[in-house]
């Protein structure tokens, strides 16, 4: 009787040590990931804490059952399961977060900046550890996939120091197009506060039909903010130009 209360103390007091260990080690653990981790996402960094907490515990608490010679054989099923569901529950989620990971090493782009992807163009507006959110020119929210920006090309217009804009400008054959050219070159030179410093407005004819030519003037923008209300201005002065300048027919 008295070997088994020993026996039985001597297998509390190694649990109960075990606990303590384990507490204390994933208190280092954590302190240790959030050191190692001051380049990462706060949020990436407490993700890994909690799943690496997670894991020391089910790791102890298997050790502990067979130490106190409990049947673990379908914990250990369960748990493979369970394991493998969460895996496929969250592949997404971590593979955006990993992606997040990434811009935020090579920081393609910042908040505040204009970028445009395959599919949106827009204002950075918000980055975290799943998405990235742009406010395009119209004023809508678009929230995008981490791991889809990664695997995209994505042009970063800030940085390229301004945007190139394109109007289209359409009249009726007969039109002088000589002079049309140059109208619109001093209509371009009209918005210099608007333009990329030392760039100049330019003109191309894109096709001459056998009733319209079709050109498009172009031009370097410092903020793509504005890019929708410089091409309304640009396309009001050119039809006013048209409309009170019969000397161009």
């Amino acid at each position: 009787m008295v070997d088994e209360l020993t026996n039985l103390g001597i297998r509390v007091l190694t649990v109960a040590i075990v606990i303590a260990g384990t507490w204390l080690t994933i208190r280092g653990y954590r302190s240790g990931v959030r050191r190692l981790g001051r380049t990462m996402h706060p949020r990436l960094v407490g993700l890994v804490q909690q799943f690496g907490s997670w894991a020391i515990w089910t790791v102890v608490v298997i050790i502990l059952l067979s130490y106190l010679a409990v049947n673990i054989e379908i914990l250990l099923l369960v748990i493979g399961l369970g394991s493998l569901a969460m895996l496929l529950a969250y592949q997404d989620v971590l593979t955006d977060a990993a992606a997040s990971q990434f811009i935020s090493i090579y920081q393609p782009f910042k908040v505040g900046e204009w970028i445009e992807t395959k599919d949106h163009y827009g204002r950075v507006i918000e980055m975290d550890l799943i998405h990235t959110k742009l406010v395009t020119p119209d004023n809508e929210i678009v929230v995008i996939p981490n791991s889809n920006l990664l695997k995209q090309s994505i042009v970063n217009r800030t940085r390229s120091g301004g945007l190139r804009i394109q109007v289209p400008v359409t009249v009726k054959n007969g039109t002088d197009l000589s002079k049309l050219e140059d109208h619109l070159v001093e209509i371009g030179k009209d918005m210099k506060f608007d333009l990329v410093q030392d760039t100049t407005p330019q003109v191309r004819v894109m096709d001459v039909g056998q009733t319209e030519s079709h050109l498009v003037l172009l031009l370097e923008i410092a903020n793509p903010g504005k890019r929708d209300l410089i091409i309304s201005n640009v396309q009001r002065r050119v039809y006013e130009l048209l409309r009170d300048s019969p000397g161009l027919k």
